[in-house]
């Protein structure tokens, strides 16, 4: 998703009373005007909500599976092997 978005773009939006007062508050500490308050905290809770959605979690099982096949890895099968061939042939013709 791209967004053209230039310095000159706003975002107006309506906020109740209990809200402003603690972004107020906020403000107090951090020392910065509402504009970049606003952006930091957008940023910041985007930035948030984006980690969340696009980490991946694994279960303890899962971790125990996956070192478990590092410390202990299978036998290359013929499909394996063959691929290994393609990239290295791939690969020797890109060689400096």
């Amino acid at each position: 998703m791209s967004l053209n978005v230039t310095k000159d773009d706003t975002l107006k939006f309506r906020m109740d009373a209990a809200t402003a007062e603690l972004m107020e508050r906020a403000r107090g500490y951090v020392k910065l005007d509402k504009s970049k308050f606003v952006r930091h905290s957008i940023r910041e809770k985007a930035e948030s909500i984006i980690a969340q959605h696009e980490k991946t979690t694994f279960t303890e099982e899962d971790w125990h599976v996956f070192f478990d096949m590092i410390d202990n890895p299978p036998e290359p099968t013929d499909r394996m092997k063959k691929a290994a061939e393609k990239y290295k042939e791939i690969t020797a013709s890109h060689a400096v």
